[in-house]
């Protein structure tokens, strides 16, 4: 196929904020590509009148190039084809942060 006229990539500005037990993040405004995100699984912890007990979601992912920070972005502004791939690259044994029922995070 030839391509005649190439799209524009899609890219979208964040800040590093940090996820997890090694902190806030540098506060750097990053212009993230599709290929800078990621998908890691997140063990949150719930509860019920009866028990409590871990659920798994997937969240997205960048590492800020300034200070090794992770950071989450919000699966609802990124576009279906970039989560898939995210997805798509999720490997067994990759990192697992858990959150507590406060939100607080740990690995």
């Amino acid at each position: 196929m030839k391509i005649l006229e190439e799209g524009k990539k899609w890219s979208i500005n964040c800040r590093c904020r940090g996820i997890g037990v090694t902190g806030g993040g540098c506060g750097a405004l990053l212009e993230i590509e599709a290929n800078d995100i990621y998908a890691i699984i997140k063990k949150v912890e719930d509860e019920t009148s009866e028990f409590m007990y871990l659920r798994d979601e997937y969240c997205y992912t960048f590492k800020c190039p300034c200070c090794n920070i992770e950071t989450e972005i919000d699966g609802k502004d990124l576009p279906i084809n970039i989560k898939r791939n995210a997805l798509e690259s999720l490997k067994p044994g990759v990192k697992e942060i858990r959150v507590n029922k406060d939100g607080r995070m740990y690995l």
